[in-house]
């Protein structure tokens, strides 16, 4: 096993021992699950779902011009 040296700011630091207290676990150990969890979660991205555009003008700029867009659109009716 390797050691590494992570900063954290001390509300974390101070989350994170409660909850090693709370399992009755050391530090250490409680970081090495959460990082394990961690990795599997990001392993591959493809597997992850989309994220969808959230809000008023999430599309802004990706479709080009509005009317123009729109008239395409309305021109497959002809």
């Amino acid at each position: 096993m390797k050691r590494t040296i992570v900063d954290l700011p001390e509300g974390a630091l101070g989350a994170l021992d409660g909850i090693a207290e709370d399992q009755g676990a050391s530090r250490a150990s409680v970081v090495r699950e959460a990082v394990a969890e961690y990795i599997v979660r990001h392993k591959d991205a493809s597997l992850r779902p989309p994220v969808p555009l959230q809000g008023f003008g999430a599309l802004q700029g990706r479709l080009g011009d509005g009317l123009a867009y729109q008239q395409d659109l309305r021109s497959e009716w002809d």
